[in-house]
């Protein structure tokens, strides 16, 4: 694990060397979305683009290593190393012929893109199919449940909500993410909640210790419990 680091914080290091001695090398904003080199560094224009680039920094026992690890593990391990190379050096940030793939897929984040390529690499490494579709339909609905309910959704005589705690879970039928956006401000024995697949709910102190207390896997359960109670 400490040399697979070290290899990544080389790699970082050596390739952002090469952006700054090309610095001087500026491409007009009107390019960037369609040239295929920025600052001295190759950008590819799709996902098999980046297999065979990263087939080229990594050797074998590299890849190997890769292979063993989980999708979770290689997200993790990798977000703040070849993850923030990707996202700098490929310009995902300030705009790419890759970042302009990504958005005509739907996808905007840089975070989101890097997660994708990793992912899908590591699927190529396995043999495995990268289901891109589902990828994409995952973080497209990470962002959908993260955003707190318009006012007009608001429950009736219910007026200012101060949302300042979410929950995160994963839908246990496919695994979509959800979130509960629990209420902070609350002057009474009362907690509103808000949850994308749920809807509203008032809840008890009681009900809320409940929901405080449980494991993101037990989540979905308390919520059909608890949206279910008085239905």
């Amino acid at each position: 694990m400490k040399k697979y680091l070290l290899l990544i914080s080389v790699l970082i290091i050596a390739s952002c060397s090469v952006s700054n001695r090309t610095m001087g090398h500026k491409v007009q904003v009107s390019e960037r979305f369609i040239t295929d080199t920025i600052d001295g560094v190759y950008i590819p224009a799709d996902l098999d683009a980046c297999f065979k680039q990263i087939d080229g920094f990594w050797n074998d026992s590299t890849k190997t290593e890769i292979k063993n690890w989980s999708e979770d593990e290689l997200i993790a391990n990798t977000h703040f190393g070849f993850g923030m190379w990707i996202r700098n050096n490929w310009c995902l940030w300030g705009g790419s012929r890759l970042s302009k793939h990504f958005n005509d897929l739907g996808i905007f984040h840089p975070d989101d893109m890097s997660s994708i390529i990793l992912t899908s690499y590591h699927r190529y490494l396995n043999g495995e199919d990268i289901r891109l579709q589902q990828q994409i339909d995952h973080h497209k609905a990470y962002w959908l449940v993260m955003q707190e309910p318009e006012r007009k959704s608001y429950p009736k005589g219910v007026y200012r909500i101060k949302f300042g705690a979410r929950m995160l879970y994963n839908l246990k039928e496919n695994n979509m993410p959800g979130c509960v956006h629990i209420q902070t401000n609350s002057k009474t024995d009362d907690t509103w909640i808000y949850d994308y697949h749920f809807g509203w709910k008032k809840l008890t102190i009681e009900e809320f210790d409940e929901l405080k207390t449980a494991a993101p896997n037990q989540i979905e359960e308390l919520l059909s419990k608890l949206f279910n109670k008085n239905n």
